[in-house]
């Protein structure tokens, strides 16, 4: 069984705790983009330029995503084993794990399936396809629309030294990308009765 086969039914099968919680993705994506914020104009502004030219693009989609779940206020679901960020290296690495929504898997999944090198859509749409388990497309387009893996190379440059190139090749692909969020969420609408609206 290849780990790609297992990922998949791992995402589309998440493993339920035994809590339920507050979804809190909105006060945490605030805090975030106010930390970065504040952190680009003081430490970083002037540095670097592909992220002086990006990093506004970046905080709107982040004011997009936090836009996008005004009416998840006091929106409560069960806890589910998810990751930090979807890595096929890392993926099965107890280090990444953490308790979330199911839907953070699936919708991280479709990221990095996007930006893999080997990107296909139909990849994409067998995933939505075969998705079964009562997920909340709402919150997948949400979470898709955060710029979660813009945020991790950004902090992999500024923290760890990391190179610009992986940072590069995903400002490269933001026109693309959002065509991307329009082809899942045109797909997820044939699957549901209740209509997504585009973000874009």
């Amino acid at each position: 069984m290849n780990s790609n086969f297992k990922m998949v039914n791992c995402i589309l099968n998440p493993s339920i705790t035994d809590s339920r919680k507050k979804l809190n993705w909105r006060e945490q994506w605030i805090k975030k983009k106010d930390y970065l914020e504040f952190f680009f104009d003081k430490n970083i502004k002037g540095k670097y330029e592909i992220i002086d030219e990006s990093i506004n693009y970046y905080f709107s989609m982040i004011e997009l995503a936090i836009y996008y779940l005004k009416e998840y206020d006091n929106y409560y679901d069960y806890n589910y084993i998810q990751h930090k960020i979807v890595f096929d290296n890392t993926f099965f690495n107890k280090n990444t794990i953490m308790e979330d929504v199911k839907e953070r898997d699936f919708s991280e999944y479709l990221k990095y399936l996007f930006y893999n090198k080997n990107y296909n859509i139909n990849d994409s749409y067998k995933l939505i396809d075969n998705s079964r388990n009562g997920f909340n497309y709402d919150l997948i387009v949400a979470r898709m629309i955060y710029p979660s893996y813009y945020i991790y190379y950004l902090e992999k440059v500024i923290i760890e030294n990391e190179e610009l190139d992986k940072l590069v090749y995903i400002v490269q692909k933001s026109s693309e990308y959002e065509e991307y969020v329009r082809l899942i969420v045109d797909r997820i609408n044939k699957k549901i009765n209740k209509k997504i609206i585009s973000p874009f």
